[in-house]
């Protein structure tokens, strides 16, 4: 079954009223290793806190996310007259004047300067701002989902461009295999005949032998090209199933390029070094773009 293939870049926005309310959200997603959540609340919102990291770390996984709520009166019936924004501002001042220095005089001016540092004062929300809040949040949690959905199927595309150029990379390099062994082989005895020659160093046929061994097991990249194959075989599949899949797919990444480093270190021929490194370059670009899978 095919589901959506998520970026961890994104942008989603909620707007909603209520109760005389405003509630505006904006969300913002980059890649992270983990879920990082960071919210800019008004005071007023934030006893809402744990209820929004609660709401957002039950819709998304990974990503750094970057959360703004804008809360707005809507209607006259919620903006206060100056004369009770002022004597609001004073009461204010005197519950806290009892509860840090009771006795010590409030005085009108302390109250109008407070009201004017503080800009304009609300009502106080109803019972249903919480639930206007969350429902906004949702709002733009749905909007940013679908962003990385799009994002996710435009990465399917691209991944599936990049593990055709690598197969094709793989299918070079076995093609010409067998005529590297023997180019090996050939190199090898050339060197064998200029040690033996008169005056050279006399050399054990078991020895040769031995050695020979040794120089074809490593030059042999026969089993990092099989393991290569299952690498990329499995990447395809995890793709075309989708989900939240991006540490699998980091694995994966890992262990190709692992790969294709320890080609590159047997490989001896230059034009098979060559196509090796193109292999190398295209591995390290699937990793990269990997790195934001959700």
């Amino acid at each position: 079954m095919k589901t959506a293939l998520r970026s961890m870049t994104g942008f989603g926005s909620g707007s909603r009223e209520a109760a005389g309310w405003r509630v505006k959200a904006e969300m913002r997603s980059v890649n992270h290793r983990h879920l990082k959540v960071s919210s800019h609340l008004p005071d007023r919102l934030m006893a809402l806190q744990m209820k929004i990291d609660a709401l957002l770390r039950e819709k998304l996984e990974r990503g750094s996310i970057s959360l703004t709520l804008v809360l707005e009166p809507c209607g006259d019936s919620t903006r206060l007259s100056e004369v009770d924004l002022i004597r609001h501002s004073y009461e204010r001042l005197c519950a806290l004047r009892d509860e840090i220095t009771p006795g010590e005089e409030v005085r009108l001016r302390d109250a109008i300067q407070f009201r004017e540092e503080q800009g304009t004062v609300v009502a106080e929300p109803d019972g249903d701002l919480a639930q206007l809040v969350l429902e906004t949040i949702e709002q733009a949690v749905i909007e940013l989902r679908q962003m990385q959905e799009n994002e996710g199927e435009h990465l399917r595309k691209e991944f599936r461009r990049i593990l055709g150029c690598v197969s094709e990379g793989l299918d070079q390099v076995e093609a010409v295999l067998p005529e590297v062994k023997s180019w090996l082989l050939e190199r090898f005895q050339h060197r064998i005949s200029q040690l033996m020659t008169p005056g050279g160093v006399d050399l054990d046929p078991k020895d040769l032998a031995r050695e020979l061994g040794v120089q074809v097991e490593r030059s042999d990249i026969t089993e990092e090209l099989a393991r290569m194959r299952g690498h990329l075989e499995e990447y395809g599949k995890i793709i075309t199933t989708g989900g939240r899949v991006g540490r699998r797919l980091d694995f994966l990444t890992q262990e190709m390029f692992r790969e294709a480093n320890t080609m590159a270190s047997k490989v001896a021929r230059y034009d098979l070094a060559h196509t090796v490194v193109d292999i190398k370059v295209e591995v390290d670009r699937l990793r990269e773009q990997t790195q934001n899978i959700e």
